[in-house]
């Protein structure tokens, strides 16, 4: 314990002030930034696609969606706060704004009432806008007679099948012809959420308290929801003051994603924009250290992106060998595709750091893992058979830092490939059609 909070204090000594600056900026033009993984699906501005070369043309697709915008998976989320701020208002112990928030978490937590997790009609329409769009960038892979099957597969939530059903449907709009199998349960969670059940290291909420802590000044805003401050510190526990204020932050950060079904309230507005800041922060050291990988958790999400990128390329082998799918589609989870993305070292992902300088590095949960994040490859070839890739993250053309492409964004797919095997520990270098 000592050595962890030891390392704790020299990280916060050393701030880098343009991360944080770059953090700042980026918060301030887009407030619901400020939800991190509750964040509400961002599409690109414009498409813009690097022609493939001469020849080449589209032929498979290979996807992973995360549901969309949804409401709190656990009712508890409002409740557990909501529920204090009744009581302390039943004691006489709550101000004018006090009140106002007591009354805003109330209706909050109504809103949620049998919707736990569910998608909502933002999430539907972010999958609808995915669908649409992946159909107006490769129309034509949609339209093979040799290649007419869509299969997509779904986790048992909810969430995640009203997403498939959101997506297929504009898909199908578009391309009618094409033969649609859907299925959904658990037993596709060893490839869709394989790291859903991986505890905690044991330091995750001990540096989450002590940033907490070390950066959090409850005095104004105890003063401006409580009549009597003290009074109510000691109702909710000398050590929990902080906790309880970032769980109201949290709750709130879920009112974008409703802000199409009902007239949400703006819970960030009892803050301060420094305040603000300070809780994204905390939250943000949290999401690194649950869905990236870091020093405290020994890149345990690793064997969880391998478990996912497995599946992709069995699933890509069966289409390169001469099977009729035009399209592999997965509706999951953040704990499967940001997984992915860090087993991949993506951009951002490179290194492992510790937890608690996560957004000093760069590490930003709004621009790593929103509601809806994606990742499609969608495959190409020639007269020869000569199959390349391009990779899209949450719809933009990315490359991978340690693996060079062959023109532009796309790669081969024997090198990609023999590149995810080296990865896997698996000898893909062999296999037919590879």
């Amino acid at each position: 314990m000592k050595r962890t909070l030891f390392l704790l204090a020299c990280l916060l000594s050393v701030v880098p002030g343009f991360a944080q600056d770059d953090a700042r900026a980026l918060l301030r033009e887009n407030p619901e930034r400020l939800a991190n993984i509750h964040h509400s699906y961002e599409p690109p501005q414009a498409i813009v696609d690097t022609p493939a070369p001469e020849g080449y043309a589209p032929f498979y697709l290979s996807h992973y969606g995360r549901h969309g915008s949804r409401y709190h998976t656990s009712m508890r989320s409002v409740t557990r706060v909501s529920s204090i701020l009744d009581t302390l208002g039943l004691l006489g112990c709550l101000t004018d704004e006090g009140k106002a928030l007591r009354n805003e978490l109330d209706d909050l937590a109504r809103f949620h009432e049998g919707q736990d997790g569910c998608l909502t009609t933002r999430g539907g329409l972010e999958h609808q806008g995915i669908a649409d769009r992946l159909y107006q960038r490769v129309p034509t892979l949609f339209g093979q007679k040799e290649r007419h099957r869509v299969i997509a597969v779904s986790s048992p939530s909810q969430r995640c099948i009203q997403s498939l059903a959101n997506f297929t449907l504009v898909l199908s709009g578009h391309a009618p012809e094409l033969d649609y199998t859907v299925y959904a349960g658990a037993r596709f969670l060893p490839f869709l959420a394989p790291g859903s059940s991986i505890p905690l290291n044991p330091s995750h909420f001990t540096i989450m308290d002590s940033v907490l802590v070390a950066r959090l000044n409850p005095e104004r805003i105890m003063n401006a929801w409580f009549t009597d401050p003290w009074f109510a510190a000691q109702h909710l526990g000398r050590y929990k003051v902080r906790q309880f204020i970032y769980d109201i932050f949290y709750a709130g950060q879920i009112c974008q994603c409703l802000k199409l079904d009902y007239d949400v309230p703006d819970i960030y507005r009892h803050f301060t924009e420094e305040e603000l800041y300070t809780l994204w922060y905390v939250d943000d050291i949290a999401n690194y250290n649950y869905f990236a990988n870091t020093v405290e958790n020994l890149n345990r999400y690793d064997e969880t992106g391998q478990a996912v990128l497995v599946d992709i390329v069995e699933k890509a082998d069966a289409a390169m060998a001469g099977n009729d799918v035009a399209a592999n589609l997965r509706f999951g989870h953040d704990s499967g595709l940001m997984s992915l993305w860090a087993f991949l070292r993506v951009a951002g992902n490179e290194t492992s750091g510790h937890m608690a300088e996560g957004p000093d590095l760069g590490w930003y949960c709004f621009r790593e893992m929103t509601m809806g994040s994606n990742l499609q490859l969608i495959f190409y070839k020639n007269a020869a058979d000569d199959v390349i890739v391009k990779i899209l993250r949450d719809e933009k053309e990315i490359v991978l830092p340690s693996l060079k492409p062959w023109k532009g964004p796309y790669y081969k797919w024997k090198d990609l490939r023999a590149h995810f095997g080296k990865l896997l520990a698996i000898d893909y270098t062999h296999k037919p059609n590879s």
